[in-house]
């Protein structure tokens, strides 16, 4: 059965995202027993991703970069912001420490939403709730007035999808790799269809 170049781009996409939640799995469980059965399965599908579709490295601003989820996968650090905020009750707008509000408490209101298209009920963008029907809510903290003051590079984020999106090639770890400077053409990888070299720790 022959598929045409839109069903084609459809399996390409469908099979990157699968690549794209079995990473964000296994930095979920990192810290479990389900961890290697996580890292082995993000593996199995990076080889069907890059078997099946293939992959380039990504060129951009005269410079090679390692954008793929396997490959950052194996890095085992992120980023850690150390920011102050205003915590407001989502109900009332107040300070959530201060307001009349209980979290455990569901209160009527009418529904509305922000500029941005965040309900009030449920802070979702994309919801059922219709603008003016009065509903039961739980209040939510909300942060706002956010100001960072740093950001730090650590093994363990908190939030365990704090992790790098790229990193930068070493132009002369690639030249040898590849024999020649690739002097800005197409570069294709087939890292993922060549056996695990390990994770590299925040101290590696």
């Amino acid at each position: 059965m022959q598929l045409h170049d839109s069903a084609w781009g459809d399996l390409d996409s469908a099979a990157r995202n699968s690549l794209a939640l079995a990473v964000d799995a296994f930095n979920y469980l990192e810290d479990t027993e389900l961890a290697e059965i996580a890292h082995q399965h993000a593996h199995k599908i990076a080889a069907l991703v890059g078997g099946i579709f293939g992959c380039a490295i990504e060129y951009s601003e005269g410079t090679y970069w390692d954008s793929c989820p396997l490959s950052l996968m194996h890095r085992r650090w992120g980023v850690s912001a150390g920011f102050s905020a205003t915590r407001r009750c989502s109900l009332c707008g107040e300070d959530i420490d201060l307001c009349e509000h209980m979290l455990d408490t569901s209160y009527q209101i009418q529904i509305e939403r922000a500029v941005d298209g965040t309900c009030n009920a449920c802070g979702s963008h994309s919801c059922s709730h219709v603008i003016g029907d009065v509903v039961l809510a739980y209040p939510r903290a909300v942060m706002t007035d956010a100001q960072v003051h740093e950001v730090s590079l650590v093994s363990r984020p908190r939030d365990p999808l704090a992790r790098m999106a790229k990193v930068e090639f070493d132009a002369e770890i690639l030249a040898h790799s590849l024999g020649e400077e690739p002097a800005g053409r197409a570069v294709r990888c087939y890292r993922c269809l060549h056996p695990c070299e390990g994770l590299a720790t925040f101290h590696d």
